[in-house]
């Protein structure tokens, strides 16, 4: 499972008054939140690359807490592409 990037919306975080740095700590900040994984973070760097196109996917933790932080809903910047990776049971070595 990943979430990839909508192209053409990165530029709500200079509508929503966020740098990239100040987005990266807003949402580092409410993944923390999450009692279950706390440890995902984000970077200033992670959100560059989406801006400018050199990331094309981001997990989709980190992508739900960036919509959360510039008061977009769900699925606006992102979509979640699922993947069905066939099972190699039933198949000889």
């Amino acid at each position: 499972e990943k979430s990839t990037h909508k192209p053409g919306k990165v530029q709500l975080v200079e509508f929503a008054d966020f740098s990239y740095r100040g987005l990266a700590e807003a949402v580092t900040a409410d993944l923390r939140k999450e009692k279950r994984h706390p440890r995902i973070g984000c970077s200033h760097t992670t959100i560059s690359n989406l801006a400018t196109g050199k990331s094309s996917w981001i997990h989709p933790r980190r992508a739900a807490a960036i919509e959360r932080c510039l008061k977009v809903p769900r699925g606006h910047l992102f979509r979640v592409e699922l993947f069905n990776v066939p099972s190699n049971k039933g198949t000889a070595a």
